[in-house]
């Protein structure tokens, strides 16, 4: 049966990922709980939390998204800022580093809209679409050899 997040109100939208959510409040700010292994709740650490905690890293926050253990906000002034897991570089900061508190994906800006998913992250933009990150299977012809890389690349 559902039942009710303690200490939560006017919540406009709602992620959830592997085990914690994110709510984002009509006021702009972002509150997390559940299981935080990654820091996927960014709030500097990796302890679980069975009550939401506000993120202090982020404010006027117009969109949020999840993948399994990461997460993603996208403020009013279009800048994007990611955290959490990054094993298959789906933060988009070109690195495989997990980050416990948000960070700003500096090379994106005037974005209009964001998504997550498993170990992916996308955003759109006003002049066409680019995936943040994550994995990109290929097989090598010649050796066929199974690869994967991270990619923060237009799509």
């Amino acid at each position: 049966m559902p039942v009710q997040v303690t200490g939560l109100n006017d919540i406009v939208a709602i992620a959830a990922g592997y085990g914690n959510s994110l709510a984002l409040k009509s006021d702009g700010t972002v509150w997390a709980w559940g299981l935080n292994d990654h820091g996927q709740l960014g709030d500097g650490t990796t302890t679980n939390r069975d009550i939401p905690v506000q993120i202090q890293q982020v404010d006027d926050v117009k969109a949020i998204a999840m993948g399994i253990v990461h997460s993603v906000a996208l403020k009013q002034d279009g800048t994007v800022w990611t955290w959490g897991s990054n094993q298959y570089g789906q933060l988009g900061d070109g690195t495989t580093t997990e980050q416990y508190t948000p960070q700003q994906l500096m090379a994106l800006s005037n974005v209009d809209a964001i998504a997550a998913s498993h170990y992916r992250s996308a955003a759109l933009k006003d002049d066409g679409r680019y995936g943040l990150g994550g994995p990109i299977f290929s097989v090598n012809s010649e050796t066929g050899i199974l690869m994967i890389r991270a990619c923060p690349c237009r799509l």
